[in-house]
């Protein structure tokens, strides 16, 4: 025996190689068998196709195929098979963005950011700009644009402000005297309070009596149109005044402004009216410098973009008792004094 070993080791080596590899083999095997069964079954769990391996003819054909890789179709839900989809951690818990109707950073739902590809975990988001355009992602939210197509874009007016100081007005102070015929025909007389230019006069302001018929306008203000006049009386302290009304309408604007008789009574108050000359403007992108411009009633403007790569045209129309009047392809825009900007409103001209 001892002579034996030592003449057929490498025999007895090769023969212990030769049973560890079969013994090898037979447990991988049953592995592969178990992995597949397994496979099997849960894919018909998961309501998918079973497995079928493909086979191929030759190893040409299998180097052919591995040139060809399969396209991924992600799921649905935004899981991978590989990687888990990110959970953040709200209040001491796992929160599943992809589930639930909180939203993490209200008020825009979880769903709009994963639908707009945004960072839901970047607790910053609604304050990003993803593509410079000069609004946050908020502020796209909120006017229904998408914060990554660089074609749209909220309107830009939402941007401007203004304080009281930066308006400029004219004032005018007109008093109704009555109606007189005159060679033929019934004219309104009107006396300005305030020097007002006379188209008779070569536009010198004076404060002569001006006569205007029913739809004419005010000379030395055109702008002001005379409508109608409305008989009333009133007693005051067994005193009968006349206080007949005199409508007269803003063309600008399309407001009425109505003067009262003037009389001797102590209830009669001088009507003024004023008009916008201008309106000096603030206008900032998010990310972008300030800027300061001044616009004359009845002008058009233009504001861009942060790149300049779209620009929108407006008409200052006027200021009402809301705010400054735009208009923009036959629609009427409000906008609101210094912070209430953000409540700019839309409003449709009829």
């Amino acid at each position: 025996m001892k002579s034996f070993l030592p003449r057929y080791y490498h025999f007895v080596l090769l023969g212990v190689a030769v049973l560890t590899t079969i013994a090898t083999a037979t447990v991988l095997f049953l592995q592969s068998s178990q992995l597949e069964t397994s496979l099997k079954s849960q894919t018909g769990r998961l309501g998918g196709a079973p497995y079928i391996p493909e086979v191929f003819p030759d190893a040409s054909a299998a180097i052919a195929r591995l040139k060809k890789p399969v396209d991924w179709k992600p799921r649905e839900d935004g899981a991978s098979a590989y990687v888990s989809r990110p959970y953040l951690l709200k209040d001491a818990k796992l929160v599943d963005p992809m589930t639930g109707s909180e939203p993490l950073y209200p008020p825009v739902p979880n769903q709009w950011l994963i639908d707009h590809h945004l960072d839901y975990t970047d607790m910053n988001i609604l304050d990003r700009d993803p593509l410079r355009k000069g609004f946050t992602v908020r502020e796209e939210f909120e006017a229904g644009t998408d914060p990554n197509n660089p074609a749209q874009f909220p309107p830009l007016f939402g941007k401007l402000t203004y304080q009281e100081s930066g308006i400029r007005k004219s004032s005018y102070l007109l008093e109704f005297l009555g109606e007189e015929e005159n060679e033929g025909r019934k004219e309104i007389q009107i006396k300005p309070a305030m020097p007002l230019p006379n188209p008779a006069k070569g536009n010198r302001p004076d404060n002569s009596t001006r006569g205007v018929q029913r739809g004419e306008t005010i000379p030395g203000a055109p702008f002001l149109k005379v409508i109608d006049i409305s008989e009333k009386k009133k007693i005051i302290n067994e005193t009968e005044y006349d206080v007949s009304e005199l409508t007269l309408q803003n063309t600008l604007t399309g407001e009425r402004i109505v003067l009262v008789k003037k009389s001797t009574s102590r209830e009669y108050r001088k009507t003024p009216i004023e008009l916008v000359e201008s309106i000096q403007f603030n206008y900032q992108l998010s990310g972008g410098a300030p800027e300061t411009f001044t616009v004359e009633r009845g002008k058009d403007f233009k504001l861009a973009s942060l790149d300049k790569t779209h620009t929108e045209t407006y008409k200052l129309v006027d200021i009402s008792k809301d705010g400054v009047v735009l208009e923009k392809d036959s629609k009427n825009f409000t906008i609101k004094q210094a912070a209430a900007v953000q409540n700019a409103t839309h409003t449709p001209t009829p």
